[in-house]
């Protein structure tokens, strides 16, 4: 099988890193993969050379994009595969692979994310919706994303399903669930972005406190609301037991110094980071509008969806509490991360979809 992955960059993402390491997979069980990429400057273009999956440079420069002569240059190029497999809407592509079989991923949507002209953001979902109506399977990667893409696209004739997203879970049975604090510590692993709403956690952990829980917030990573979140930190007289670590390239012994793993962020497509949390053993507690990211913890631990930050500070002071659960129900979560959200998993269900495609 001859299958092309169509991206539009190799730079530093959740998306870029998933569709490599899915291709990286791929290819480890047999199959000809190749990926498309619109720009070849990114981080993770070494890691596609090193593991010797073949790049074609598609040349496009926009997503919508028209020039004739790309067109049929596209269109010649796609003839050579039996699956195309886009990972991101490009107009001028799309238009490209209707002859061939195609498989759509929608990794989330942008709607309300960012501010844009009214009539350009009507013309781009327009055309957009006539293309991704024309593919021979649409894949979410939540029933969070899938609901909102069919409320938002149509998709009443297409073919439609939800393939979770899966990482590497090779080497998790290495590692060391024990607690390594002798405080009680509530971390958080993220983007400082508005969708993130650290804000929320910011407010339980001062209603944990004030409820006579004793411990530390450990929030890692950085990002535009990162002098914000310091600004609430300072607001509310929580310098002494809130700390702003700023970015870390390795977060594995974050990771494991956490009694807790917190991710209060809503409408998130999927939520990897709460699948890495458990990989760790630890406890995952999420909001009841984090979307995709629901759909990790509810099945496992349903009791740690919270409705509001009150409630997430009950679920804190209950951890606060019960420190050794962290620990006696570690490889439970271990074991339920790598039985449902590993990569060889991801790679099968697709595999299944390009059976079906191709007949």
């Amino acid at each position: 099988m001859k299958l092309l992955h169509c991206l539009n960059s190799p730079k530093i993402g959740g998306i870029e890193r998933l569709v490599i390491n899915l291709a990286v997979e791929q290819k480890s069980v047999g199959i000809d993969v190749t990926i498309m990429l619109d720009i070849v400057d990114g981080e993770y273009y070494q890691t596609i050379i090193e593991n010797e999956i073949d790049i074609i440079v598609s040349g496009v420069q926009s997503g919508f994009e028209i020039s004739l002569l790309k067109f049929n240059d596209l269109k010649s190029q796609f003839k050579i595969f039996d699956v195309i497999h886009f990972h991101h809407f490009s107009f001028i592509k799309s238009l490209a692979a209707m002859s061939s079989n195609t498989v759509y991923t929608i990794h989330g949507l942008s709607k309300g994310v960012r501010k844009e002209n009214k009539i350009k953001y009507y013309f781009r979902e327009t055309v957009k919706s006539f293309c991704l109506n024309k593919v021979d399977v649409f894949i979410a990667n939540s029933q969070y994303t899938l609901n909102l893409a069919k409320k938002h696209y149509g998709l009443q004739k297409v073919k439609s399903i939800v393939i979770l997203n899966g990482i590497n879970v090779k080497n998790s049975e290495n590692v060391n669930p024990l607690l390594n604090n002798k405080y009680f510590t509530i971390g958080l692993v993220t983007r400082f972005i508005y969708r993130k709403r650290i804000d929320r956690l910011i407010m339980a952990f001062k209603y944990f406190i004030e409820m006579g829980g004793v411990g530390k917030l450990i929030l890692v990573g950085d990002g535009k609301t990162f002098n914000d979140t310091k600004a609430l930190v300072d607001n509310e007289k929580l310098n002494k037991d809130v700390i702003l670590t700023g970015y870390k390239t390795d977060v594995s012994e974050y990771y494991r110094g956490f009694d807790i793993c917190v991710f209060p962020s809503e409408n998130e497509p999927f939520g990897l980071v709460g699948v890495e949390a458990y990989l760790y053993g630890k406890p995952v507690i999420a909001f009841k509008d984090s979307g995709g990211l629901m759909e990790i913890v509810e099945p496992l631990e349903p009791n740690n969806i919270v409705e509001d930050e009150k409630h997430l500070a009950k679920r804190l002071f209950f951890y606060f509490q019960n420190r050794g659960l962290t620990s006696s129900q570690a490889k439970e979560r271990i074991t339920y991360a790598m039985d449902n959200f590993s990569i060889q998993r991801m790679e099968r269900e697709y595999f299944d979809v390009y059976k079906t495609i191709l007949g």
